[in-house]
């Protein structure tokens, strides 16, 4: 079974020591790409090492997460990012990058005040990936709307965007395809409770499907309450098939070869 991990955050692994460990154990579950994603300026050169020193298996998005735009230097950073694409180890995305309106602080006028900041540095971002004409990866959470909006209003080729770790309802997934786009899935769908995303994944089909762990979060069962790690795209890829019902190995194929098309050529 031929496995590709579209989205996980190995920079906890690194930082602990973990990470030759955790790489070896995915290369023993079938796993033959891991697709890291960043989240601030303050781990783009961490994450541009590891696919240099991993060509054969990591490669590395490039963004910064809206929940975590960090000083006025961080912004400042984005100047710097198209240039990261004509590095010695280029990004394969912009991402992750997006709109969180989960966590937003009580107070209206703070809340405001972040929102406006997320939707800045996200138009910023979305920018730059349609003048390199770069895939883009999107979080959306709480934000499905407000994140299909301004994509459009900026002309953004929707056939080049994912929303990670896809939260939104059958509906939306439709309206997301209608316009190009797709949802990748992580272990949430082998969770009892989420139903939904089950038949958004069913919805969208398997010529779009792209799967991902988004660890070290969301460890799929038999192993949620675990931290997670890109080996567990394995039961991820298992339980699709089940959803599916087609073999672990035609859908890990068609999922590895999508995620291909969309992030490697």
């Amino acid at each position: 079974m031929r496995l590709i991990d579209t989205h996980a955050h190995l920079d906890e692994f690194f930082r602990d020591g973990s990470l030759p460990q955790v790489l070896e154990r995915a290369r023993a579950a079938g796993v033959s790409r891991v697709i890291t994603c960043s989240t601030n300026p303050r781990d783009w050169a961490l994450y541009s090492k590891l696919a240099a020193d991993n060509r054969d298996f990591v490669s590395w998005q490039i963004g910064i997460h809206p929940t975590d735009i960090g000083s006025e230097a961080d912004i400042l950073a984005l100047e710097a990012l198209p240039s990261m694409f004509f590095s010695d180890a280029p990004p394969v995305a912009v991402g992750e990058i997006g709109l969180d309106f989960h966590t937003l602080p009580a107070d209206p006028e703070a809340a405001l005040k972040e929102k406006n900041l997320q939707l800045e540095i996200f138009k910023r971002q979305l920018g730059i990936a349609r003048d390199l004409n770069a895939s883009v990866c999107v979080h959306a959470r709480d934000a499905f709307e407000e994140c299909v909006a301004e994509m459009s209003k900026l002309g953004v080729d929707f056939s080049k965007a994912v929303f990670h770790c896809f939260s939104g309802s059958e509906a939306d997934i439709r309206r997301l395809n209608e316009l190009g786009g797709r949802g990748s899935f992580t272990g949430i769908i082998t969770y009892k409770n989420a139903g939904e995303m089950r038949r958004a994944m069913l919805a969208q089909g398997i010529d779009r499907l792209m799967l991902e762990t988004d660890c070290p979060y969301l460890s799929p069962a038999p192993n949620r309450g675990k931290r997670c790690e890109p080996a567990f795209i394995a039961d991820t890829a298992k339980a699709a098939a089940e959803i599916f019902g087609m073999s672990p190995e035609y859908l890990a194929e068609a999922a590895a070869r999508n995620a291909e098309e969309f992030f490697l050529q």
